[in-house]
This record gives structure tokens, sequence and C-alpha cells, in this order.
């Protein structure tokens, strides 16, 4: 039985020390978004989530796509590509149809739309190729992102540093 016991308590220290690290990881990377206005990264890898149906049925709507910086040369007809529309902030991901100039711009197109897009893209405005997509886990990122998110954030890793302090209190109360 007490073995049983330690066992339990290894586990469930393990548990709430990853859950801990993750809470602070997510902490530092949503307020260093908001303070430096810089997208999440993590080991290079930045996540978006699509907003809309243009790229259907790869790239459902609310998917999280995980993105990577490659050099131009490595891009190829048929990858997918997230990018700045020239002039703005606003980011699109798309397929490439085409190169042009070796590999100076891209020709790109949503697999959902009939035409290809009016302007080519710069290698310039260019993020990073689609490496990943989870369908609907896009939800959570914009939620995280949020400033209800941020204080769900915080509120649960208040809660997990107080709920062992309160839990030890009523077992000793209860020892004695």
């Amino acid at each position: 039985m007490v073995n049983k016991n330690r066992k339990f308590k290894i586990v469930s220290n393990i548990i709430y020390t990853i859950f801990m690290l993750t809470m602070i990881f997510l902490i530092f990377t949503v307020a260093r978004e908001r303070v430096t206005g810089k997208e999440p990264s993590l080991l290079g890898y930045k996540f978006y989530t699509v907003e809309s149906g243009s790229m259907i049925p790869e790239l459902k709507i609310n998917s999280l796509i995980i993105v990577r910086k490659v050099p131009s040369k490595e891009i190829q007809i048929g990858d997918i590509l997230t990018y700045y529309v020239e002039g703005s902030s606003t980011r699109v991901t798309h397929r490439v149809v085409d190169i042009g100039d070796g590999s100076e711009y891209f020709i790109t197109k949503g697999d959902a739309n009939n035409v290809e897009d009016p302007l080519p893209v710069d290698k310039q405005r260019v993020i990073g190729k689609v490496n990943y997509s989870i369908p609907y886990l896009g939800y959570i990122l914009k939620f995280l992102s949020s400033i209800q998110g941020i204080v769900f954030i915080v509120g649960m890793g208040i809660l997990w540093m107080i709920f062992p302090i309160i839990f030890k209190k009523t077992k000793l109360s209860e020892m004695q």
C-alpha cells in the first residue's frame, strides 16, 4: 500500500511539474507577444490559426498551422506558404503554383479559389513553409492570445500553486 502511494505521489509530482513548466512557458510566450508585438515561436517554428476557407479541404478554418522559415531556393511548386500581403501586416497561407526568377518570387493560389492570387509573393514577404496542421487547435491559440486567455493562464497558474498548499494543510489537520 505504501509503495502504491509513493508511486502515485511521484507520478502526480511529475505531472504537476510538467503542467507548471507549460503554464510558465505560455505566460512568458503570450506576454512577450503582447509586449514586443512579435509572433509566438518555438525552436524556429511559428504558430498561426487558419482564418478563412481559401485552403479547404487541405486546411480547415481554425486549424493550427506550424510554419518554419526555409531558404527560398528550397520552396517548390505545391508547397504551402504563409506570407505577408504586400504593404500590410495581414498574413495569408496559400499554395505555390509557380516560381519566378530563380525563387525571387512565387505565384500562389488558395486551393478553394478559382484563380491565382493577383500579386506575386516576393521572397522577403515569405514567413515560412507550412510543416504541419492540426484541425481545430487554432481555437486554443486564439483563446490563449486573448485577454481572457491570459487571465485564464495566470489564474490556473495561481490555482496550481495554491492547491498543494491547501491540500497539505487539510491533510495535516485531518491527521491531528
